[in-house]
């Protein structure tokens, strides 16, 4: 019996041990989802061990779109987490802990950091773009990859998608200076059909001027990634303008 005592706690502590990562850097955040724009949980110093229970795609940090969730039940980069890899070492996490899952209903209210969870899911991913073809969300339903089906999976609206043009009829015009991350700024309406509009997903302001923001998109050159736009960027002489989705919860 003892020895069967023995070998089970030389088990667990083994497995134990291989869970353990050392973190990289000094003052590093870890925050309640996989991404800046969420809050500071915690900070770890640098050396200290954490433990991951999951990992899920988020913000990219020098090059890495990879999150781990630690027992501390908040997130930091895996950038600053000793792996070893590039790839993920424990289960990828479930809808409700930011996998790009769904805690929303279909076509309703939604959350904004369940938008850039959504958006995020398909970045990751780098779908490619298409005006035609489609791609699943988290849950399976196909959305058209192009920018304006891109949106609209994020906000969890009506599959496969709307268009630069039909857009509008499920948002609200905003000034720049309300936008929060969740909300989308494109060349939208009559006339922006095709090539001739473009939409984008608001994620956050660089710097304090507000001149410039990150948003993440579909693009016919790159697909589904995270861009950096400058205020009053447009397509074929209109305008991006900022909007807000009806169904968001402030």
């Amino acid at each position: 019996m003892q020895l069967i005592k023995l070998i089970a706690l030389t088990l667990a502590t083994a497995v134990s041990d291989v869970a353990a990562y050392k973190i990289l850097g000094n003052n590093v955040n870890c925050r309640s989802g996989p991404g800046t724009q969420h809050g500071v949980v915690r900070s770890y110093n640098k050396g200290h061990d954490v433990q991951l229970t999951c990992q899920t795609h988020g913000e990219n940090i020098f090059g890495l779109t990879l999150w781990d969730k630690t027992t501390n039940n908040c997130f930091v980069s895996d950038y600053y987490v000793e792996t070893g890899t590039p790839n993920m070492v424990v289960k990828e996490c479930n809808s409700d802990s930011g996998g790009g899952g769904s805690s929303s209903s279909y076509q309703g209210r939604i959350s904004r950091s369940e938008i850039i969870s959504r958006g995020r899911y398909w970045t990751s991913r780098h779908v490619p773009y298409s005006q035609q073809r489609t791609y699943p969300d988290a849950q399976g339903r196909r959305y058209r990859t192009d920018c304006s089906g891109f949106v609209s999976m994020a906000l969890h609206a009506s599959a496969p998608g709307y268009n630069t043009v039909s857009l509008t009829s499920i948002a609200r015009s905003i000034s720049s200076s309300d936008l929060k991350p969740g909300d989308f700024v494109g060349t939208l309406g009559a006339g922006t059909g095709g090539d001739a509009g473009h939409v984008v997903l608001f994620l956050s302001w660089v710097g304090g001027s507000r001149s410039r923001y990150d948003a993440l998109e579909c693009n016919g050159s790159q697909g589904c990634v995270q861009s950096r736009f400058s205020v009053g960027w447009g397509v074929g002489g209109r305008t991006a303008k900022p909007y807000r989705y009806t169904r968001v919860i402030d």
